[in-house]
């Protein structure tokens, strides 16, 4: 089962359960977004830690299956160097959480 996560419209947080849910990002709009995964909950093809993208609409990610338990923060950024150097989201951000 693949849940969706949306930038930067309806940036809702979401809760998946390790090797059984997957998520799919789909940007909406044009922006800058970026992630924070401490834990590498998704360890496994995510895009590298600190990505962050001005993008064209409709462009999906994913799916992706979280192999680790934790949280990740994602968020959409607006302004000059929106994430922080270690891929920190400097901005409100949304998050994965991942339980067993």
């Amino acid at each position: 089962m693949s849940k969706q996560l949306n930038i930067p419209n309806d940036m809702s947080s979401l809760t998946v359960k390790k090797n059984v849910e997957s998520v799919t990002i789909t940007v909406t709009a044009d922006c800058t977004w970026c992630y924070d995964d401490p834990n590498s909950c998704f360890a496994n093809g995510f895009l590298a830690p600190g990505y962050y993208q001005a993008t064209a609409p409709h462009t999906s990610y994913g799916p992706y299956t979280p192999t680790n338990t934790g949280t990740v923060g994602i968020g959409s950024v607006a302004g000059n160097n929106p994430c922080t150097s270690s891929g920190g989201i400097a901005a409100t951000v949304k998050s994965i959480t991942v339980n067993n």
